[in-house]
């Protein structure tokens, strides 16, 4: 009893675990639902967002989207706006087998299971039985026309269950029972159906096999029916909450009665815990604008009129949402200042004030504002005003193209005179291209760094940033940019000599004449001087070497063929160029 109740407590304790730990994973899996994370566009732009990995999905504002419930959605928004994705996400599959990759295991059936004839049709020749094998031409002599393949590869290399259904109802196809189920969850159990049959279509839907789930001795759902085409695999689901279970017998039913067709084929079947997921993604609309600061010149006393937003950059699309003035941030102290309704700002100078003041002014467009400065210089003594340009300032007429101080005499009309000193910053931005790789032609891979003094990089591949990583010969440039200017550098990457190319995968286990075994082409042959391969098996053993360039390798290893085994292999030669190159990689031998 002492060792019952430790045990009881041990698997309450991994309940409990289990039940903590699935949520704060599906959470961590939520938070990156949609692909594209929170984004800027321009008013007009559309941008589309994609959640991926979930079960189902539903997109809020529901009146944004045509269809709330497509994974990706195209939207274009002439606001900032969040969009929320809801669905759920599949943790992962608890059946051990059910891709049935490791045979008749870890299930049960109701079914006779047969690896060998059960009568003159085939392995499954008769009613009410079952194998597991890698297509249906193998187990019953009508399937060999229209053969099925297994789900899960496609190829005729996995396996899936073959079934000659029973003729009677209500007959266990696949039955397992799982533990560890946690309470009060969402699951969902899938199964993937395929008909088997001597015809490329079965005509008669009586005679299809008519499959239904139960858990815990529970049916759920309504019965689904196999597709009419033969071999056309289709996907049944069923969500099942747990409720107050902590296991679960699972179970397929065949309710089928028919004797002649009723033949099916089963695979990739899945029992998931499923969890709700929600993702919030902010696009936000931007409305470019800009705003550039402006002296005002007058002697004292004297009223100006200025028109700020003439010397501003304000997107047209501004326009569609009224008119755009400017707004006062910092008044100056000695100088009154109103704002016309036409963007017009109307400044009266102070009688006493001779000097140089600041004043700040903020342009809006939507969400996005930019604020500017205006030196107000009542002139009438010595003045200075602070600027900065990129590579050349022109001032009343004047070209600078290096940093420093430089004065002008102002004169106004009634004579008040005053010397201005500009305090000017050239900026002279520089722009490279560096490579953290010389043997380009040996890696295939390049990484690009920008070093320079700009602040926003753009690559004629599209790219932005300081670094890309370049897998093909060209020329690669870039265009800095900062609040003044621009700059461009390039970086001319040679296009190789020649590459070796080596199959990923051989099939000697196919005799077909095609990709029977490893070899060299004659091209790359012509443009070797010395070659050697060498291949290891997975603990680093030499399987096979050669310093023949006509070498041929089909997969043997001390004579025997071992199928569905990777290697590794290192190529070294020497081109024409007596330059050494070395090459590593895998096959797959099937």
């Amino acid at each position: 009893m002492e060792f019952l109740a430790k045990y009881i407590k041990n698997i309450l304790l991994c309940m409990v675990c289990l039940s903590l730990a699935l949520p704060l994973f599906s959470q961590h899996h939520c938070e990156n639902t949609v692909l594209l994370r929170d984004t800027t566009i321009l008013p007009g732009e559309s941008v589309t967002l994609q959640a991926h990995d979930l079960f189902e999905y539903t997109w809020q504002p529901e009146s944004a989207f045509v269809n709330p419930h497509d994974s990706v959605q195209t939207v274009s928004p002439t606001v900032t706006t969040d969009y929320v994705v809801t669905g759920r996400f599949v943790s992962g599959n608890i059946v051990s087998n059910g891709d049935f990759e490791s045979g008749y295991v870890d299930f049960s059936s109701q079914y006779t299971y047969w690896n060998t004839p059960s009568n003159t049709w085939g392995v499954i020749g008769a009613e009410g039985t079952f194998t597991i094998n890698t297509t249906s031409a193998l187990v019953h002599n009508n399937f060999d026309t229209y053969p099925c393949l297994d789900h899960t590869f496609g190829n005729g290399s996995g396996h899936c269950m073959y079934v000659n259904g029973a003729g009677t109802s209500n007959v266990i196809v696949w039955q397992e029972e799982l533990y560890d189920i946690v309470p009060n969850t969402d699951y969902i159990f899938i199964t993937w159906v395929a008909t088997l049959s001597q015809g490329q279509t079965h005509s008669n839907v009586n005679e299809l096999a008519h499959l239904q789930f139960s858990i815990n001795g529970v049916t759920i759902g309504n019965i689904f029916n196999a597709s009419s085409t033969t071999a056309e695999w289709n996907r049944f689901y069923q969500i099942w909450n747990s409720g107050n279970a902590t296991t679960a017998i699972i179970t397929i039913l065949n309710q089928c009665t028919a004797t002649s067709g009723n033949d099916f084929a089963l695979d990739d079947i899945s029992f998931s815990p499923m969890y709700t997921c929600v993702d919030t993604v902010t696009v936000h609309v931007d409305y470019p604008i800009e705003a550039h600061p402006d002296t005002v010149r007058a002697c004292r006393g004297d009223n100006k009129t200025i028109y700020p937003m003439q010397n501003d950059e304000i997107d047209a699309v501004c326009g569609t949402l009224g008119t755009v003035s400017p707004e006062i941030v910092q008044a100056p102290q000695h100088a009154i200042v109103s704002v016309s309704a036409n963007g017009s700002m109307q400044i009266h100078f102070d009688a006493d004030f001779v000097g140089v003041e600041t004043m700040s002014y903020r342009i809006c467009c939507g969400t996005t504002c930019d604020t500017a400065s205006i030196v107000l210089i009542s002139t009438g003594f010595e003045s200075e005003f602070v600027d900065t340009a990129c590579n050349q300032y022109t001032w009343r007429g004047v070209n600078y193209s290096n940093s420093g101080d430089y004065q002008q005499t102002l004169t106004a009309t009634n004579g008040c005179d005053s010397v201005v000193t500009l305090h000017l910053t050239i900026l002279k931005p520089n722009i490279n291209i560096l490579s953290d790789n010389s043997l380009f032609c040996e890696t295939h891979e390049m990484a690009l760094h920008v070093e320079s003094d700009y602040e926003q990089f753009e690559w004629n591949t599209g790219d932005l940033g300081e670094s890309i990583v370049a897998t093909e010969p060209g020329t690669y440039s870039v265009i800095g940019r900062n609040k003044f200017c621009s700059g461009t550098a390039q970086y001319t990457i040679p296009h190789c000599d020649f590459s070796v190319y080596i199959p990923n995968t051989i099939t000697p286990g196919t005799p077909d004449g095609l990709n029977d075994f490893l070899s060299l082409s004659d091209h790359v042959k012509s443009e070797m001087q010395t070659f050697e391969i060498i291949i290891y098996d997975r603990r680093g053993g030499i399987v096979f070497a050669s310093v023949d360039k006509d070498f041929q390798w089909d997969g043997r290893v001390r004579g025997q063929l071992v199928q569905n085994v990777v290697y590794n292999y290192v190529i070294q030669y020497t081109s024409k160029e007596n330059r050494p190159v070395q090459k590593k990689g895998t096959i797959l031998v099937l």
